[in-house]
């Protein structure tokens, strides 16, 4: 990193993961302020990512200067880090166990939709952070690379829960499976807005994150029962016998009208 404190000019350097040293901790009457700020920068930083957002868009859509920012976060590193981890500091209950002994596969699966959708009840600043962290894993700055062993670990986990409900090792299919599953859970943060115009009930109903838990469980429920059909009828194809194929297109031959 360049600086310390790149005020007032910008850098679209991607931060470390070191918090930056230049941050100061708000003084009781710019509690506000420096939330306004956050939630300006939580709201540009997940639409338009870290390079493509600059201190003066952030500094604008906050209503602050360029100088607020820098004293309350140090510089454009810090307060992107802050975006990252402020909001979600707190709010996860440990790491969810739904893949605990004993459970069927949709009760596995509620329980792992209920942990990945519950920051959408929590307010807009921690959906905002979610929606941030799903970007960084496209477009990684290095500030989560700390967490990205936990992300592995929760996907290896989804993984081995699958191959333990269709009794069958881990392997490439499976983990393209996870990866389905975990899809349904982006498209809820990611196109809310458009849900929304769409479907108001969908996200605005009291009900609306109990109803998106137990939908998406049964769509993940439903994929894991494709899955379970397509291996059972490639099994059923392999250990059909060459003379049950040439009975059947005897029989096609014998039937075919002259």
């Amino acid at each position: 990193m360049a600086g310390e404190n790149n005020f007032p000019h910008d850098t679209d350097e991607p931060p470390g993961a070191a918090a930056c040293p230049g941050a100061r901790k708000p003084r009781a009457d710019g509690v506000q302020a420096r939330e306004r700020i956050l939630l300006a920068a939580l709201r540009l930083f997940a639409d338009k990512g870290y390079a493509s957002t600059s201190v003066r868009d952030i500094a604008q859509a906050a209503d602050a200067n360029v100088a607020a920012i820098g004293y309350y976060f140090g510089d454009k590193a810090g307060l992107y880090r802050a975006a990252l981890y402020e909001p979600v500091h707190g709010q996860a209950d440990g790491t969810p166990q739904f893949d605990a002994p004993g459970l069927t596969i949709r009760a596995a699966l509620t329980r792992y939709m209920r942990a990945c959708l519950r920051p959408l009840g929590q307010g807009e600043a921690v959906l905002l952070s979610v929606r941030l962290r799903m970007r960084e894993t496209f477009e990684s700055t290095g500030m989560l690379e700390d967490e990205r062993v936990l992300r592995v670990q929760m996907h290896r986990r989804l993984v081995a829960l699958l191959a333990r409900d269709l009794g069958v090792a881990p392997g490439l299919e499976l983990d393209a499976l996870a990866c389905a599953i975990f899809a349904l859970v982006a498209y809820p943060y990611y196109g809310r807005e458009q849900i929304r115009r769409a479907a108001p009930a969908l996200v605005d109903a009291p009900d609306a994150l109990d109803a998106w838990t137990a939908r998406l469980a049964g769509y993940a429920a439903a994929l894991v029962a494709a899955e379970r059909r397509r291996r059972q009828a490639a099994a059923r194809r392999a250990t059909r016998q060459p003379s049950d194929t040439t009975s059947s297109t005897t029989s096609v031959t014998t039937e075919r009208p002259t």
